[in-house]
């Protein structure tokens, strides 16, 4: 037994099975972060910190001598409770293949959220930072014609490549801005079409996002994120 406890669960394992392939579809539909960022592990459930490589003064151990800190960044755990009916797990074993796992889906949806939104924005009260809130390079405006979006984009990486970030370069873009750009046509071409031939990585949905486009490079040595336990189901 591990820390899951899924043996004293009421679940088949046909049951667990369907449940951990609708987790599993869900979770690939709903993720955007780990596309972009260069992913370690996982490394078990004892990884307690990540080490940056940096020193942090502190106060000196004693007088005259130096004393530093060696920094780190701690883990994590993101957790979302959900129930199944009993009728669901009993529907499996009378040849069920469509049972109810709908607050199996809500439950990964919400964790797909929380993971891109802290990799993208960052969350303060974990001293994760972000990818928005650390970028250097100045952000761009969405322009309000939406047929000009190509120009925005070309714009961007352009700054990137002056700034000395090569590629490829992947565009994540809002839901709200992917549908945009996915329903527009300029000069009967479509906008996305345009985007796929100027950048040499993916467009990704990426609701996790809050607004606008996020252009990225995945040349890989730029962001990373550590897993302890990878996404996991268990019973409480």
């Amino acid at each position: 037994m591990n820390n899951l406890y899924r043996e004293l669960a009421p679940i088949t394992e046909a049951a667990w099975e369907q449940i951990e392939d609708e987790a599993r579809r869900t979770y690939e539909r709903w993720i955007a972060g780990r596309r972009v960022v260069d992913v370690t592990g996982p490394d078990g459930s004892e990884l307690a910190a990540v080490g940056t490589g940096h020193l942090r003064p502190i106060a000196p151990a004693a007088s005259g001598v130096i004393t530093r800190q060696r920094d780190a960044k701690h883990v994590i755990e993101l957790r979302v409770p959900f129930r199944v009916t009993r009728e669901a797990v009993d529907d499996v074993e009378r040849g069920s293949e469509d049972s109810d796992w709908q607050p199996v889906k809500d439950a990964v949806q919400q964790i797909a959220l929380a993971e891109d939104r802290a990799i993208f924005h960052g969350l303060p009260s974990a001293d994760i930072e972000g990818i928005v809130p650390t970028s250097s390079n100045e952000p761009v405006d969405t322009p309000n014609e939406i047929d000009e979006f190509t120009e925005v984009v070309a714009h961007a990486v352009s700054e990137l490549r002056l700034a000395g970030v090569g590629g490829p370069y992947s565009l994540l873009l809002s839901a709200d801005l992917y549908t945009e750009v996915s329903e527009t046509t300029v000069h009967g071409y479509p906008i996305v079409d345009h985007l796929a031939r100027m950048l040499d990585g993916e467009i990704i949905w990426a609701p996790g996002l809050r607004s606008g486009g996020l252009l990225v490079t995945t040349r890989g040595g730029d962001f990373e994120l550590h897993l302890g336990q990878d996404l996991s189901i268990g019973y409480l």
